[in-house]
């Protein structure tokens, strides 16, 4: 699983990397078309300025700290000069680019060529007096990217990271989960075949092992029953929800359990207890934690039923042998029973409580279960409605 994690994190940073590198090429020739483009600009203000006033050497010192383009290079020339082609008279107005030899090396002149009172006024600069400009913005820009790429990769590492912990865990469930149920479909499977065998063996069918087969038969319809449930909950459609009274639900669990168990009723007078939901699956819901507090040696069960505020809460408290409170965050575990060696007498495989937390969080409610590992269990039940 480390392995995935390391893929996963490494694709992701590639994938990161080469966003922000065309994001970054993309702003940097932004930024260097847009500083040209500035530079034009200027030149053509030049230009024009120098056409409207004299022109000497203290006029060309103002403009270049005005305008701080440098350097700055100005010819003014006569239209009529012989040198010029008369082909280029007409074209000659406009951007023109040469290179040129410098003592540094070979540079771009960018030249910009205005016609006025038939003068040719040429401003010129090197276009490489923008690169210390372009220099510290590419700097900044390349440090921001950097920061920005380093946050990512952070927040994504931790994001994959719990991401592949949830697909561990998953696996780990998925791998428990295939075990107890085999494990459980098979223990019933080996008594069945085991009974069937002696009695062909003793060529003899009483009553009692009919009984016993039909015992093992049930309970692995049990199971099969539990496990549909559970891969089909998600599927439960809310829109077949009614109103129900859960005080009537209260009152039927009661009649069918007391005579199994002291039960203790503690129901608020002069309130109503309505909410949207599906009164067969409250009954299971309710009806399994009745059981499992009977199962586990529970004698009196206290059930509470009241208001507060927005929600309805129901709590179910009994005598029992109790849950470790080490063991409560995986109480609501598919297959998972607390302890088998304090409970081998104790037929189960552990969905019940799986599928209670189901159909209340269907119920839009949510449950916990309160136990210090010997004097009992209480399960609170809390039913978010609208008023």
């Amino acid at each position: 699983m480390n392995n995935l994690r390391n893929t996963l994190f490494i694709q992701f940073a590639i994938v990161v990397f080469l966003i922000i590198a065309i994001f970054e090429g993309a702003l940097i020739f932004f930024l260097i078309s847009s500083f040209n483009m500035h530079l034009k600009d200027k030149l053509v203000i030049i230009a024009t300025e120098i056409s409207n006033e004299q022109f000497n050497k203290t006029t060309l010192l103002r403009i270049q700290h005005k305008y701080k383009v440098y350097p700055l290079f100005i010819r003014i020339i006569n239209k009529t000069n012989p040198f010029i082609m008369q082909k280029d008279k007409k074209n000659i107005e406009g951007f023109i680019t040469k290179k040129i030899d410098t003592p540094t090396g070979k540079e771009t002149l960018l030249i910009y060529n205005y016609i006025k009172n038939g003068k040719i006024i040429q401003v010129s600069t090197v276009i490489s007096g923008n690169d210390d400009k372009i220099q510290i913005v590419k700097t900044i820009s390349l440090a921001v990217s950097l920061f920005i790429y380093l946050i990512v990769l952070l927040i994504g590492y931790k994001f994959i990271d719990k991401v592949a912990n949830n697909i561990e865990e998953s696996f780990r469930r998925l791998k428990i989960f295939n075990s107890n149920v085999s494990h459980e479909l098979k223990t019933p499977l080996t008594i069945m075949k085991g009974e069937i065998e002696v009695a062909l063996m003793n060529n003899e069918c009483d009553e009692e092992l009919l009984k016993s087969l039909l015992n093992e038969i049930n309970y692995i319809n049990e199971i099969t029953d539990k496990l549909l449930f559970l891969t089909k909950k998600d599927a439960l459609n809310k829109q077949n929800f009614e109103n129900i009274d859960l005080e009537d639900i209260i009152l039927e669990l009661f009649e069918k359990y007391t005579k199994k168990v002291s039960i203790d009723l503690n129901i608020k007078e002069d309130e109503e207890y309505y909410l949207k939901g599906d009164k067969t699956l409250l009954m299971i819901a309710i009806s399994n934690l009745i059981e499992n507090s009977i199962k586990y040696g529970a004698t009196k069960i206290n059930i509470t039923l009241k208001k507060e505020k927005n929600k309805i809460i129901l709590k179910i408290k009994d005598n029992g042998i109790g849950i470790p409170k080490e063991k409560l965050p995986f109480i609501f575990d598919e297959f998972y029973r607390v302890d088998e060696s304090r409970n081998k007498k104790v037929k189960g495989f552990g969905l019940g409580l799986s599928i209670v937390k189901s159909i209340i969080n269907l119920h839009n409610g949510k449950i916990k279960l309160n136990s210090d590992g010997k004097n009992g269990v209480e399960a609170i039940i809390e039913f978010f409605y609208q008023k």
